[in-house]
């Protein structure tokens, strides 16, 4: 299965309920769990369903955009030198 690409929007979004489960989540304490953060600070805020909030965690962050390094030769670049000259 290919990886699926999402939006900018959605990325941003994701970021976002990240940092609030961060703030928010204490593993071991009930009152404070995936699904008390969902519904206390998540839900009112972004209104999704739990399952939605669920893949949002498990979405991987994108990575930092790289700049290309160097142009890729071509294939008819080596001709197109020897006509040159």
């Amino acid at each position: 299965m290919a990886k699926r690409r999402h939006h900018k929007g959605t990325l941003r979004r994701v970021e976002e309920v990240r940092e609030l489960t961060k703030q928010h989540f204490e593993p071991g304490n009930q009152a404070r769990c995936y699904k008390a953060v969902w519904r206390r600070w998540v839900n009112p805020r972004f209104p999704m369903c739990y399952r939605t909030y669920l893949n949002y965690l498990s979405i991987a962050p994108e990575p930092p955009a790289t700049e290309p390094k160097e142009k890729q030769p071509g294939l008819f670049d080596a001709i197109e030198e020897s006509q040159a000259d």
